[in-house]
């Protein structure tokens, strides 16, 4: 199971947003070269605690039901909280926001027909 620490946390045009992050399961050498940076230092930076290597996912949720998710890795940084200032984590939010409001869409057709199916039945609460 994969665990992720919550960077933020805050609403959005009547959403949830969720920006979390996840050990990276990459190794830098296999995105970087020699040519870039200088990878031992890279690598001892991460291994130290120096810099963080992450994979960030961004969450847009509504009454705890996940509408939709984005995500991306090789996320190296000094402080995680970076990704909140930088843009990246900005258009993830944009992304999945887009991707929610399709699924709210889509689910309300559906939730209509299963409340008159609901009515119908004659259930009530």
């Amino acid at each position: 199971m994969r665990y992720y620490d919550t960077i933020a946390e805050f609403s959005r045009e009547g959403y949830d947003i969720i920006v979390d992050k996840s050990w990276e399961d990459l190794n830098p050498r296999d995105l970087f070269d020699d040519c870039v940076t200088d990878l031992d230092k890279l690598v001892e930076d991460i291994n130290s605690g120096k810099l963080d290597w992450f994979f960030l996912r961004v969450r847009v949720m509504v009454e705890g039901l996940e509408l939709a998710a984005e995500h991306v890795g090789g996320c190296l940084y000094e402080n995680p909280k970076d990704v909140l200032t930088d843009g990246l984590a900005e258009d993830l939010i944009d992304q999945a926001l887009a991707s929610a409001k399709k699924e709210v869409y889509r689910l309300s057709k559906r939730f209509t027909e299963l409340s008159y199916a609901v009515d119908a039945e004659g259930v009530t609460q």
